[in-house]
């Protein structure tokens, strides 16, 4: 059983506070950033995720039929940040393009600790240097590791566009890793590197 599993247990089974804060601080931050794309606006995209997490506290006896907890809630992040727009009488995000780049995630995982810091911040550089829709994708499906499926409820698009996208991703993060090393050299490190960023 994984920690956020344990938490959930504590949660539903009696009002297990500290669980609850533990399980907030596990997923606030990112949510925040990713309701911050739809909204443009971080104070309110802190009260959306606020939102969220006040009716997941309400509603806690519940959570254990949640299938898959993080897809639950980037969609209720997600279906919150549209309804605040309506409320707002902001515009509606009609397209994926017209998302914030604010959603950046630690794109760098733990097993990438041994590549120079001067590589890993050249692959950062080119994750955040995607366009607004690839490089969102990208980050569901490598950084929180959300399956095509799970991202296709969450963004309303096709399995086939998430693939497409993060086809794309790959590419560009494979050309700026080629470019950095010196591949009559580094052939292994080079495939290493693919292997760690390709979702």
């Amino acid at each position: 059983m994984n920690r956020t599993s344990e938490l959930l247990q504590k949660i539903s089974d009696s009002p297990d506070e500290r669980a609850f804060k533990e399980l907030f601080n596990l997923y606030a931050s990112r949510l925040v950033y990713f309701a911050d794309s739809f909204l443009r606006n971080h104070e309110l995209s802190e009260e959306v995720v606020s939102d969220v997490f006040l009716k997941i506290w309400i509603h806690r006896k519940d959570l254990f039929e949640i299938e898959n907890f993080k897809a639950y809630l980037f969609k209720a992040t997600r279906n919150t940040a549209l309804n605040y727009m309506e409320k707002e009488k902001r515009l509606r995000v009609e397209r994926l393009e017209d998302l914030n780049e604010n959603f950046i995630a630690d794109n760098i995982s733990p097993e990438t600790s041994l590549i120079s810091k001067e590589l890993s911040e050249t692959i950062d550089a080119a994750i955040n240097n995607l366009p607004s829709r690839c490089k969102l994708i990208y980050n569901l499906a490598k950084t929180e590791k959300l399956k095509y499926k799970e991202i296709s409820s969450i963004l309303n698009i096709s399995i086939k566009t998430i693939d497409s996208q993060v086809a794309i991703a790959v590419k560009k993060i494979g050309e700026t890793i080629r470019n950095h090393i010196d591949k009559g050299n580094n052939d292994k490190l080079f495939s290493i590197l693919l292997q760690l960023f390709i979702p």
